[in-house]
């Protein structure tokens, strides 16, 4: 019997319309991460979004159906305008987190548009990482309605 390996990791790339610093801005600052970090639907209800600097970050999200998903972090590295690295763990309703993982978001240029790379390793099964993926992949989708070029038809 072969044993396959579970797929605890993922990769998504987009190709944004926009300068690298513009992405960087958007990506990293507070005022814009607000904007784009969560699903269609959800409301902040409060957070530390600043990956502009290493430190601790959190996020406490409301669903449109009132479900409460609180998930946080450290920032572990920034270099910008290109790399970005930070752990992730979900929080349940007392505070505790549960399985830490990592993520990062790179940035290149790509030509006239710049190639954003999400890479989150580390999660604990293949189930979590299909989940995982499922969410960023609309997350994703948030983050290009931030240009107003979009992304590249591609994608």
């Amino acid at each position: 019997m072969t044993d396959v390996a579970e797929r605890t990791d993922l990769t998504l790339e987009r190709r944004f319309n926009a300068p690298q610093d513009r992405v960087w801005d958007v990506v990293t600052r507070p005022e814009n991460m607000v904007l784009w970090f969560g699903h269609d639907g959800w409301t902040m209800e409060s957070h530390s979004l600043d990956f502009t600097r290493t430190g601790p970050w959190h996020a406490h999200m409301r669903s449109a159906e009132g479900n409460r998903f609180d998930v946080s972090g450290m920032v572990t590295e920034v270099a910008p305008p290109r790399h970005v690295a930070f752990t992730w763990a979900w929080q349940d309703a007392e505070g505790t987190r549960g399985h830490e993982s990592h993520v990062t978001f790179t940035l290149a240029p790509a030509g006239d548009v710049t190639l954003f790379t999400l890479h989150h390793s580390g999660l604990p099964d293949s189930e979590t990482a299909t989940s995982h993926e499922g969410g960023w992949t609309a997350v994703l989708a948030r983050l290009a309605r931030q240009f107003p070029d979009g992304i590249q038809p591609d994608q």
